[in-house]
């Protein structure tokens, strides 16, 4: 009689445990089926997203001068806007300069917004890859070192030349990016851009480049 009980106990605990182990394995199939659901998904973007990476345009730009035979100097600056990336589209740039100049005193500067700096007609290539756009300086490198001689007995001045750039991928999405042209180039922020736009609008009354006198920037240094 006591082997006849503990053989149904030993039956009986075999069925509950048949059971949970079986609860066990449909929770373990069923973990594992979303778990590969998961990292199928998460593969599936990380290659979209290395497609996307690849396939997006890359912006690079490149500084060259033009000799003035005549002047014997370089007086005319050319930037070259590359795109080493996929296709780019509907390109457009947004640019400002600003004469910077510091007194010999070093604790008096002068920030004069100009204009006609920079050529206002800059070219297109057209294409979406390679070679998009060049500008260049409307050849005022004589009038810069005019005007480094003019002032040098009263301090130095830098000019600061600033772009926006504005263009769409091959998906369709915008992009916004900030570059310094001069005096050296270099990508900004939008908060760098915001910074010397600020200063580009709130400066002393614009100067057209090519007609800014020596005489004008001492003048305004005495005010």
């Amino acid at each position: 009689m006591k082997i006849k009980k503990v053989v149904e106990r030993f039956r009986s605990s075999l069925e509950v445990n048949k059971v949970f182990f079986e609860l066990i394995v449909a929770g373990l199939l069923s973990f594992m089926a979303v778990f590969v659901s998961v990292q199928a998904n998460r593969i599936a973007e990380l290659q979209t997203n290395i497609m996307k990476a690849e396939n997006l345009p890359r912006l690079e730009i490149r500084k060259t001068q033009e000799y003035n035979d005549e002047l014997n100097i370089y007086d005319n600056n050319i930037w070259m806007f590359f795109n080493r990336g996929g296709g780019l589209y509907n390109f457009k740039t947004n640019d400002f300069s600003l004469f910077q100049f510091y007194s010999n005193s070093y604790f008096d500067t002068l920030t004069i917004p100009i204009y006609a700096y920079l050529n206002m007609r800059g070219t297109l290539s057209g294409e979406g890859q390679g070679l998009i756009y060049q500008i260049d300086n409307n050849h005022n490198g004589q009038k810069s070192f005019s005007l480094r001689d003019s002032l040098a007995g009263y301090g130095f001045f830098d000019l600061l030349t600033f772009t926006e750039i504005s263009y769409q991928d091959f998906l369709g999405e915008n992009h916004l990016e900030y570059y310094q042209l001069e005096p050296s180039i270099r990508s900004i922020t939008e908060q760098d851009w915001m910074r010397y736009k600020k200063k580009y609008e709130e400066g002393l009354d614009d100067e057209s480049f090519p007609y800014l006198k020596a005489s004008e920037v001492v003048r305004l240094i005495g005010r």
